[in-house]
C-alpha cells in the first residue's frame, strides 16, 4: 500500500516540477505566466519537492525490516 501511494507522490512531483520548469524557463510558460501570475509555477515546484520529499518517506518506511506487507 505504502508502494503505490509512494509511486502515486512521485507521479504527482514529476508533474508538477514539469510544470514548474515550462512555466519558468520557456518562452511559452513565461508569456503565460508574467509578472506576479510567475509564482504559481514557482510554488508549484516547491509543492513537487514536498511531494517527492513525501515519496521518499513513504517509501523507506514501507522498505523497513520487520514490516509486514498487506495482502
Amino acid at each position: 500500500m505504502l508502494q503505490r501511494v509512494s509511486l502515486a507522490c512521485l507521479t504527482i512531483a514529476v508533474f508538477l516540477g514539469t510544470f514548474c520548469w515550462w512555466g519558468l524557463e520557456t518562452a511559452a510558460g513565461r508569456r503565460a505566466f508574467d509578472e506576479m501570475a510567475g509564482l504559481i509555477p514557482f510554488w508549484a515546484g516547491l509543492a513537487s519537492a514536498a511531494f517527492a520529499l513525501l515519496a521518499l518517506v513513504l517509501w523507506g518506511i514501507g522498505r523497513r525490516p520487520g514490516r509486514r506487507p498487506r495482502s
